[in-house]
């Protein structure tokens, strides 16, 4: 049978892509009015394209992809913490396009600051607040930008990679790291406890003749022995009396 090769006129799904991303990028091109230099769109890993935004004309840009562009859900507001710098990405999705569109802004490390997309995406009210919570960039313009997941009197925000444990803590060592030979020794065991016991040969006998004789052993050596000797002196009673020990009455 003849392999018969692949017809180059099957569009694929890497080809569509392409084609829908080209189509995109024709489309992004009157953002240079906007911003007043060229648009530099690149492809992300996923190809889809992404678009370097200065600050001040995010807003702008972003109502001229949703009304112009059709991209009309805000799915994800990002932090990054590029240690010189801080950058929020935006991801945002077209649901006639069926695309993806990513925005990137770059933020001052020092003070980070870029103006809120909530007059555009409702949904960047939480997006937005998480964001600040997690890196401390503020929005401005955001309606009630305050902390969402922490504490309101938390200090610092965590997922910054300067941030450490506030106020600073020194653990003590764990009272179980001992010595070894120390840890099992009697001393350190626990003293005093009751434990049931298996029944011993002869013991009903015992209970018949001193009533209330526990059935429960006794890890307390004192009281063991003060057992012994009370039993001890009863036998020694009897004894004295004319009785039969308690041998004698079994072996009866």
């Amino acid at each position: 049978m003849d392999i018969v090769p692949r017809s180059t006129n099957i569009p694929s799904a890497t080809t569509g892509y392409r084609d829908s991303n080209a189509a995109l990028a024709r489309d992004l091109a009157p953002i240079a009015q906007i911003t007043g230099k060229p648009v530099n769109q690149k492809i992300q890993k996923g190809d889809y394209l992404g678009l370097d935004v200065d600050r001040e004309n995010l807003v702008a840009v972003c109502r001229f992809v949703r009304d112009q562009l059709g991209f009309d859900i805000l799915s994800c507001i990002s932090g990054v913490d590029m240690l010189d710098h801080l950058e929020t990405v935006y991801h945002i999705r077209s649901t006639t396009r069926v695309q993806l569109l990513q925005l990137k802004v770059r933020l001052d490390h020092e003070k980070p600051e870029v103006d809120s997309v909530v007059s555009v995406w409702a949904t960047a009210n939480w997006l937005e607040r998480e964001t600040y919570d997690m890196y401390g960039i503020r929005f401005s313009g955001h309606p009630d930008l305050r902390r969402m997941l922490l504490d309101d009197d938390f200090e610092g925000f965590p997922l910054l990679k300067s941030f450490h444990q506030v106020p600073m803590t020194v653990k003590p060592r764990a009272t179980t790291q001992i010595d070894p030979n120390m840890a099992v020794s009697g001393k350190y065991q626990q003293q005093n406890v009751e434990h049931v016991v298996q029944k011993k040969l002869g013991q009903g006998l015992s209970e018949r003749l001193h009533p209330g004789t526990p059935t429960f052993g006794h890890a307390n050596e004192a009281a063991q022995a003060q057992e012994e000797a009370n039993l001890n002196t009863s036998t020694r009673a009897g004894e004295a009396a004319g009785g039969s020990t308690p041998d004698e009455a079994g072996r009866a």
